[in-house]
């Protein structure tokens, strides 16, 4: 019988959640860049297509998954993989990177209050005062796209909600299957899964790209946003979760508004608007108050 492994240092661990944003960041700037020239759709499922393949290679070897877990995982690429990629993806394409940074810290809120619904944690005055105060933040981004925005921009953050409302519950509810089951072999097999799923909604879009106009750069910004940003931060993430809370993990989406602004500055000349500061300003006291631990309970 051999041993578990042993946990990671806690610098160790750390390390690993701030490589998971940094790639995350990364993301934004080059998935805007290759949809320049791939159709949103299109990209998303190149993305989870080429990384399922690599994923099933680095997944050699793994203990198979048992038929209950595989229906869990199946579950989990939806949440994760279908409905995370195909959201982010044309969330940004349709609003700035700014705006898609902000809403993700979301992420933190929302994915306590899974837990708060699924029992997992209990209903206290600050988390449930916390949650209002991000979801408002949310909503004051949704409501400054749709008065000093295009209808464009609008949808494109009604969907990066939507895609944070997602990997929230991916988070929550992955996390006990990510305890005790292969990071390589449950990831590998939420991208195959997520593949299969997604084609029928992106086979128009596939069927419509205009191939031959594709540069090699939009080409090597799907290359980079499969290696990085997918494959490497999705594998760490599953990681990360075996040995640390869903919300720690969560956490470190604060950092991605930071680096994701400053390199959308540098690379795509954009910049945040007063009503996305504020809002931000909104989400992250919300994220505060949640986070208190001497809160009353709710009865």
């Amino acid at each position: 019988m051999t041993a578990a492994p042993a946990a990671p240092s806690p610098l160790r661990l750390h390390a690993a959640l701030f490589a998971v944003a940094f790639f995350f960041s990364v993301n934004y700037i080059v998935s805007k860049l290759g949809m320049r020239e791939f159709a949103p759709l299109t990209f998303a499922w190149l993305r989870v297509a080429g990384s399922a393949i690599v994923l099933s290679f680095a997944a050699r070897g793994e203990a198979p998954l048992s038929r209950e877990d595989g229906r869990r995982v199946a579950g989990y690429a939806i949440l994760g993989v279908v409905i995370n990629q195909t959201f982010f993806l044309g969330g940004l394409s349709l609003t700035t990177v700014p705006v898609a940074a902000i809403l993700i810290t979301t992420i933190p809120v929302f994915a306590l209050g899974a837990a708060i619904v699924t029992g997992r944690e209990r209903p206290t005055i600050a988390r449930v005062g916390g949650i209002a105060l991000a979801c408002a933040g949310a909503l004051l981004v949704v409501g400054g796209e749709s008065v000093s925005g295009t209808w464009r921009s609008v949808a494109g953050a009604l969907m990066i909600v939507t895609n944070c409302l997602s990997y929230s519950l991916y988070l929550v509810l992955s996390k006990p299957a990510m305890a005790r089951l292969s990071a390589r072999a449950v990831v590998a097999r939420m991208f195959s899964v997520g593949a299969v799923l997604m084609l029928p909604v992106s086979a128009y879009s596939l069927w419509r790209e205009h191939w031959r106009t594709i540069s090699p750069a939009a080409w090597v910004a799907l290359l980079l946003v499969i290696a990085g940003p997918t494959v490497g931060a999705y594998l760490i993430n599953a990681w990360s979760l075996r040995y640390a809370d869903s919300s720690l993990v969560a956490s470190y989406t604060y950092l991605q508004p930071v680096l994701a602004t400053l390199l959308g500055a540098l690379f795509l000349h954009e910049h945040i608007r007063p009503v996305v500061f504020a809002a931000g300003l909104l989400i992250f006291a919300g994220v505060w108050l949640a986070g208190r631990t001497t809160a009353t309970a709710l009865t």
